[in-house]
């Protein structure tokens, strides 16, 4: 039931441009912001849920290989303006907002690239001085923890946290300023999320993000996670999550999902156990009912378990594997063995789940020569598809604090700055990772999961056309 506010007002939720920036698209909506706009909706406020990143079927998502080679045009863009800038300027122009809520990455899956502090901040400016000042301009992100005052000076209130207890505050009394970090506890009393609000049309598979749990307790140190919620985890309840999936499958015709929690399974029997009845559940109910998510190989080293994850609807395991050296593994505090690796590979493949590797190029102590030398390993894993990193070492980080000595060095960080390295084409270059060595891991790529929503295409700009002709002319691959 919507709350009616008899002082309702006009709020805006955007995701600001990122991937249109470096020539892809995005058209999932970001968890974080969606339940803010869901939360506000109800409340009775008028509000309007703008995508920065969103692209019509003519617009093709760009593959990692051309994000990373196309990452110097985020900067470009960042400086120089874009058309996604200016589309999203347009709409709020049109909607007339008192609140804006502008997104800098997602607190609740802080591991995938989505949105900047330099995005957040340039669409702020241009809010304020564009359409009217009294627009009080609400930054919500971890990326806007470090920062700079530049990225900053035009929000009104900072959420580095999660936004969920506070939103109604801004709104309707007038909480400003940089807002102590809050976790949400009870995700039981989170609002099923609805299209009741979206600017931009989806389609089914946009609704395949779904959450049954947030954090993570593990202590990689290249996450954000450990030093977020310091090894909290907060879960939804069996019924609740079953009653959003089936929501999803019913009123957007969705079959298809992406558990998108940092670790799907605790690798606790007792845990593991409960998900299973309850995705059976719905698999017994819709038979077209499947999903995909990230694991743990610690928690998969049994023939019996995968067996009974397939038969409840997994198609595919996605699993953190970064690193194929054990002593990058041992620095990274990834707390797993290379042969744990191999069984969970090995026996997901006799069962016939499809497997993703991630890999992570990039680790304090080592060079090109081993991050080359690991290639091997990766390749006998003969995964279904590799997802190819470069480290990030992101401010905050406890890789952060290892090398912060050599970022500023390189002076690719300033006063806390991310400069642009949340793309990765520099970290390639900090790292001393060669265009051989990179090539030769992404000769490694295989199916996506949602390759039969989504069409990857390889589409690296020509730089030096661009820069002549200000013209995007992609190159013959």
């Amino acid at each position: 039931m919507i709350h009616i506010n008899y002082q309702n007002k006009r709020v805006a939720c955007v995701v600001p441009p990122y991937y249109r920036l470096i020539e892809s698209k995005n058209n999932r909506l970001m968890p974080a912001l969606h339940y803010v706009a869901e939360i506000l909706y109800r409340r009775g406020h008028e509000t309007v849920f703008i995508n920065g990143d969103y692209g019509d079927e003519a617009v093709e998502y760009s593959d990692r290989y051309s994000m990373l080679k196309n990452s110097w045009l985020f900067q470009e863009r960042y400086a120089n303006g874009h058309v996604s800038y200016d589309n999203v300027i347009h709409i709020l122009k049109d909607f007339r907002p008192d609140v804006v809520f502008l997104s800098a990455g997602d607190p609740l899956i802080p591991t995938v690239e989505t949105g900047s502090a330099q995005s957040c901040g340039i669409l702020a400016k241009r809010i304020k001085q564009e359409i009217s000042e009294s627009i009080v301009c609400v930054g919500y992100g971890h990326l806007l923890k470090y920062a700079t005052k530049k990225d900053t000076e035009f929000l009104d209130t900072i959420i580095t946290g999660e936004a969920e207890d506070y939103a109604v505050g801004i709104v309707e009394d007038n909480i400003r300023g940089v807002l102590t970090e809050k976790w949400y506890g009870s995700m039981d009393d989170l609002p099923i999320l609805t299209d009741k609000y979206l600017f931009y049309p989806t389609e089914p598979a946009d609704w395949d993000y779904i959450l049954s749990s947030r954090g993570c307790p593990n202590g990689c140190r290249f996450c954000y996670q450990p030093v977020l919620r310091k090894g909290r985890v907060d879960c939804k309840s069996g019924e609740k999550f079953v009653k959003e999936i089936e929501y999803r499958i019913k009123e957007h015709g969705t079959d298809g999902f992406y558990i998108s929690d940092m670790i799907f399974s605790s690798g606790e029997e007792e845990d593991v156990e409960k998900k299973i009845s309850l995705l059976q559940s719905i698999k017994q109910r819709y038979p077209r009912f499947h999903w995909w998510a990230e694991f743990h190989v610690k928690g998969v080293q049994s023939l019996e378990l995968i067996q009974k994850l397939k038969d409840c609807g997994c198609v595919h395991m996605k699993f953190g594997v970064e690193m194929g050296n054990q002593d990058m593994l041992d620095t990274m505090n990834k707390n797993i063995t290379l042969e744990e690796i191999r069984r969970a590979f090995e026996i997901t493949k006799q069962v016939g789940v499809k497997r993703t590797a991630y890999v992570l190029l990039g680790c304090p102590g080592f060079s090109d020569n081993d991050y080359r030398d690991m290639w091997m390993f990766f390749w006998d894993l003969h995964a279904d598809n590799y997802v190819i990193n470069i480290t990030v070492p992101y401010v905050g980080t406890l890789l952060y604090c290892d090398v912060k000595k050599q970022l500023n060095g390189k002076k690719l960080y300033k006063s806390g700055e991310e400069g642009g390295i949340h793309v990765s084409k520099k970290t390639q270059e900090f790292w001393g990772i060669s265009d051989e060595t990179l090539d030769k891991y992404f000769s490694l790529e295989g199916i996506k999961d949602d390759s039969k929503y989504r069409k990857y295409h390889r589409k690296i700009v020509d730089r030096h056309y661009f820069m002549e002709h200000k013209k995007v002319v992609f190159q013959d691959s």
